[in-house]
């Protein structure tokens, strides 16, 4: 990993699928940076303005300092053409170049990844009693799992505490800086996960460039780190579905009452083929098997 590719991450409106059409036309960020406006457009058919940036060194003295930033506070940066940089995530046509690791970075390449995930806001006792049942199954099953989510999730964060009670390692995925996460809410979480072996990832670095709305970035690592995703509950079909779908991850939904407005989503879901009904950690298991 080199500063240009952290630097490459910063800047502004570079999509991440532009980003990784760049690397394949140049072979490395450190060409990248090397390459002249001019060429940056015609061999990649980038955008005047983000081609001039790149060749104005745009990032390069915040990717210098945010390096330094997570050396002191002993955050890993993996570039996608590192060996430590997740295979899962590394197949996605729309991958993060960089990203951030706390933690056990090797967990990511274990060999059954699967993400257990709802509402962001709530969840109820039903799902909570669910998420119970399926991950006291799998333990027994499948008790090489590693469960995976968001951390600001509600439901992802109660099935990345359960897992920890049953023997699984876990891996949360970040909406914030891995630096700043000490001043967050969920620092807790992270911290018990990282102590029992687990691993904490984001895309998001302290220097990195403003979202642009509807941007899904933890819903999209989340899809993408995961061999299968479960939906717990939700109101609408989930953006991380919709992207697990698209990485042709295997989805299972569990149902709910027709006059539950949070089982209208994984009842659609389920109605149309597109996931799974599971209603017991075997079912999973038994298909994941089948596969």
């Amino acid at each position: 990993m080199k500063i240009e590719d952290i630097a490459l991450s910063l800047v502004p409106n570079l999509v991440p699928q532009a980003a990784a059409h760049l690397l394949e036309s140049f072979g490395s960020a450190e060409a990248i940076y090397a390459a002249t406006e001019s060429k940056l457009i015609s061999k990649a058919g980038l955008r005047a303005d983000i081609a001039r940036k790149i060749a104005e060194g745009y990032g390069l003295n915040q990717a210098e300092r945010e390096l330094e930033i997570c050396r002191r506070s002993n955050v890993t940066i993996a570039a996608s053409t590192d060996s430590i940089y997740p295979n899962r995530l590394k197949f996605c046509a729309d991958y993060p170049h960089i990203i951030y690791m706390v933690g056990d970075c090797s967990l990511p390449n274990s060999s059954m990844l699967l993400a257990i995930v709802g509402e962001k806001e709530s969840v109820s006792s039903y799902g909570s009693r669910m998420i119970a049942k399926l991950i006291e199954q799998i333990a027994e099953q499948m008790p090489e799992t590693v469960i995976v989510g968001m951390l600001d999730s509600c439901t992802d964060s109660t099935a990345l505490r359960i897992a920890s009670l049953y023997g699984l390692q876990s891996i949360a995925i970040s909406s914030i800086a891995l630096t700043e996460l000490s001043n967050n809410q969920n620092y807790r979480l992270a911290e018990e996960i990282i102590n029992a072996g687990g691993t904490v990832i984001t895309e998001v670095g302290v220097y990195s460039a403003p979202r642009h709305q509807g941007y899904c970035a933890d819903e999209r690592i989340v899809a993408g780190l995961t061999d299968a995703v479960v939906v717990i509950e939700s109101s609408t079909i989930p953006n991380i579905a919709k992207y697990a779908d698209s990485y042709g991850r295997t989805l299972f939904a569990l149902p709910g009452r027709a006059t539950d407005s949070a089982s209208w989503g994984t009842n659609r879901m389920i109605a149309t083929s597109m996931a799974h009904l599971v209603c017991s950690g075997r079912d999973i298991v038994n298909i994941l098997d089948s596969d």
